[in-house]
Order: structure tokens, then sequence, then C-alpha cells
């Protein structure tokens, strides 16, 4: 019985590539089988030809399953200034703090905290004016912006320059010390 066994085991051990062989021809043999002769078509069933138009009658257009019109556009012309919420700087300590003076209705240029320093002409005749906030000390030309204020235009005959501030919403004449 034992002779019988290692024999059978011997023929397995040496015929195993033929025996591999053999599978995969049988498994070819299906696959093209199958390719020669397919399956029949599932049955689905015939869908409509599609429209060239939509139909305008909220009750069609409803019934086809297509949303309603859409919400009116917003305006785009917002009031206020909200450049504050995109210019103010994290860093700084009074960006959001607000001055005592913003409850009462008059706003003095006094109360801005801003003093002209001096004004002088830079090259190509621009003029530059140095101003002082709480926290900073600094030379500023025309359309510039710092903090919360935007230098609007420096007069140098009569040593003034005009400031807009943001919080105010307009602009104030500050004239030199």
């Amino acid at each position: 019985m034992v002779d019988k066994l290692q024999k059978a085991g011997a023929w397995l051990w040496y015929n195993k590539e033929r025996m591999v062989l053999v599978i995969m021809v049988v498994i070819f043999g299906y696959r093209v089988y199958r390719v020669v002769t397919p399956p029949p078509a599932p049955d689905w069933p015939l869908l409509q030809q599609p429209k060239n138009e939509l139909p305008t009658e909220p009750e069609e257009q409803q019934q086809l399953g297509l949303p309603g019109n859409p919400a009116p556009r917003p305006p785009m012309d917002v009031p206020g200034s909200y450049a504050t919420l995109f210019t103010r700087n994290p860093f700084w300590y009074h960006s959001g703090q607000q001055s005592e003076q913003s409850g009462q209705q008059e706003v003095s240029a006094e109360s801005l905290n801003i003093q002209l320093l001096d004004i002088q002409e830079a090259a190509g005749g621009t003029l530059r004016a140095r101003l002082r906030t709480t926290s900073l000390t600094a030379w500023y030309s025309e359309n510039a912006q710092f903090e919360e204020f935007e230098l609007q235009r420096i007069n140098k005959e009569d040593q003034t320059v005009e400031v807009y501030s943001e919080r105010y919403g307009r602009t104030f004449v500050i004239q030199k010390k």
C-alpha cells in the first residue's frame, strides 16, 4: 500500500506541469466558447429620445424632476467699508480696539491720535508725509494705507494732510504742529 502511494505521489510530482497546462487549456476553451456563443442580451426597457429644448411650464419641469428657478442674485453694492476685515493687522495691539470717543457723535482730527511731523519732497517730485500714530511713526506717500487710515492728499504749502478713516467713513484734515 505504501508502495502504491509513493508511485502516485511521484507520478503527480513529475506531471504537475502537464496538469497545470491541461487546466489552462480547459479555461481558455471555455472563454473561447463564451466569446463565440455570447449569452442573450438583457431585456432593458426602451428609453425615450432626448428633447432638444426643455419645457417652459413649471408643471412639466416638475414632472421631469428639474429644479425650479434659482433665487435672485444678491445686490452687489453692499453699504459700508469692509476693508478692515482683510487689511487689519492681527499683530497690532490697537487694531481691534475702539476708542473711547466712538460713542460720541462728533469726532475731531485730534481724537484720531495722528500727528503730522514733517512733509518733504521725494525723488520724482512726489510728496511724502511723516505721520505718528499710537503705535508707529513712518513716512507715507499719497494713497498709502496704514492701520485703519488712508493718506489721500498732501498739501506742502499749508502743511496739512487729508486722511480718510475707515472706522468713521470720512476724511480728516491734520495740520502740522
